[in-house]
């Protein structure tokens, strides 16, 4: 079983801003409601509507804040693997001599 993981940086960087795009492009604004009508289907429509408005925004929100902090943890890992990797690399090339 192997413990190493493995992240192609550049597919993670591709899908979270085509997540970003679909977030934008979702238009959470509801119809306006029906005026002159006076049936009680048209209060609930105008009601769910209003609901439905509401929780896209609040999805629109919960995906942002979801986007934002998935693209710290990959920019954090990627600025990890590279310090390790520097640092691996010092010391397969050993102690380095220093130019008087």
């Amino acid at each position: 079983m192997s413990t190493e993981v493995k992240i192609v940086y550049a597919d993670v960087e591709m899908q979270l801003g085509e997540m970003t795009n679909a977030n934008e492009s979702l238009n959470p604004k509801a119809e306006p409601p029906i005026t002159g009508n006076t049936l009680d289907v048209v209060s609930k429509l105008t009601d769910l509507s209003t609901k439905l408005e509401q929780l896209l925004t609040k999805y629109q929100t919960v995906l942002n804040t979801n986007i934002q902090t998935t693209t710290s943890s990959v920019e954090f890992m990627n600025e990890t693997d590279q310090t390790i990797s520097t640092a691996m690399q010092c010391t397969i090339d050993g102690p380095q001599r220093v130019a008087p």
